[in-house]
């Protein structure tokens, strides 16, 4: 891959997008712990669903709109450090990189950690009374699973990918020089994207899983892993404008203020929710094209905030942004503890999370920045 012909190569970092990358990061503990206490979704280990009408409202938006975007944008800025990478190195010398950085995490995630935090929940729960050595004896092996790596799961799936095609490409590289899309351009995606998608959902829908990955949302993360190709060939992200950028944003905003209405026309609170998922049903419809309004609006503003006002590299910002992958890796466990001690807190769920979400961020990105540090561990976190 040395030598490469291409119009532009950023291999150096960009600290907005590093930073922009902790942000993701805090937004996913955030979206976990508030499914763990309440608002929809599935997660290890949850409490009882709020009873209170503006926690369960505002809970419940929270995470409808972090799912419309934020592991969508997750993959965008993946694709694009993963092309930085791979035309600063040997093929050979990324793909090893690449393994011991992703591959070994996930095996480590599906084989111990996992059945770790299932060890975790059902002491939580009362549901074993076993230590935890003779639990990973005897029920480890039921408690496998990917959980939140998922992600690097799929990760590894897109690189490889993207390695076939540029190999096949010949010229060593699987991104073309492509002007920045147009906005008759971005709504003909969204519509089909949002087409594509409830048509996955028919056979997939969200909720509904193969082989550990929920597939209904895959149209929208293989579009913007593609995107995050391009972004680094074609210096989009350079090219985005003010204006282009509010016009989708503003988009997204009128889909977030549309959301209840759909919700409460479509029965989602009167027993109608399950409509929503997939299915030959117009609120099916409705939701999977509303979802990459969202994506497209919010990623969009956000990757323009973080380069015009949030690009400064700081000592802190530095060590945030090297545990953040850390903090995704290891935030169940954190996460887990916090609902357990917070459970039987007199409050309403809405104010538990603004409280919780803050100190589990801390101790999460302070506990990951010396975990990373340690021997062995810091030649793959």
């Amino acid at each position: 891959m040395q030598g490469v012909n291409v119009p532009e190569i950023r291999s150096g970092r960009m600290d907005y997008l590093d930073h922009l990358r902790v942000f993701l990061t805090a937004l996913v503990v955030c979206h976990h712990q508030s499914i763990a206490f309440g608002a929809p979704g599935g997660w290890y280990y949850k409490v009882t669903a709020p009873a209170d009408i503006p926690s369960l409202v505002v809970m419940t938006m929270f995470v409808a709109v972090n799912q419309a975007f934020f592991m969508s944008l997750f993959f965008f800025v993946s694709a694009y450090f993963t092309r930085a990478a791979l035309l600063k190195k040997s093929m050979p010398l990324f793909i090893r990189d690449r393994l011991i950085r992703l591959a070994i995490p996930l095996l480590v995630y599906y084989f111990l950690l996992n059945p770790s935090v299932g060890y975790l929940v059902r002491r939580f729960t009362g549901r074993t009374n076993d230590g935890y050595f003779a639990f990973m004896m005897h029920n480890g092996p039921d408690c496998f699973g990917w959980g939140p790596m998922w992600f690097v799961l799929t990760l590894i799936l897109f690189t490889a990918a993207y390695l076939a095609i540029s190999v096949r490409k010949k010229s060593g590289d699987a991104a073309g020089q492509i002007p920045l899309p147009g906005n008759r351009t971005i709504f003909v995606f969204i519509l089909v994207t949002g087409t594509i998608t409830f048509l996955v959902r028919l056979v997939y829908p969200t909720g509904t899983e193969f082989l550990g990955l929920q597939l209904g949302y895959f149209p929208m993360y293989i579009c913007m892993f593609t995107f995050g190709i391009l972004a680094h060939g074609s210096s989009w992200l350079d090219q985005l404008s003010k204006r282009q950028v509010n016009c989708w944003f503003n988009a997204a905003v009128v889909a977030i203020l549309l959301l209840p209405v759909i919700a409460i026309l479509g029965g989602a609170f009167t027993g109608n929710a399950g409509a929503f998922p997939g299915g030959l049903s117009w609120q099916a419809l409705a939701y999977a094209v509303w979802e990459p309004f969202l994506c497209v609006g919010i990623s969009m503003k956000l990757l323009l905030i973080f380069r015009e006002r949030i690009n400064r590299p700081t000592a802190l910002t530095a060590r945030l942004s090297k545990s953040s992958y850390t903090v995704y890796i290891l935030h169940p466990f954190f996460v887990v503890v916090a609902t357990w001690l917070a459970k039987d807190l007199p409050l309403p769920p809405l104010l538990i999370i603004l409280i919780v979400c803050p100190l589990v961020l801390g101790v999460a990105f302070a506990c990951s920045n010396v975990i990373r540090q340690v021997p062995l561990l810091n030649k793959v976190l």
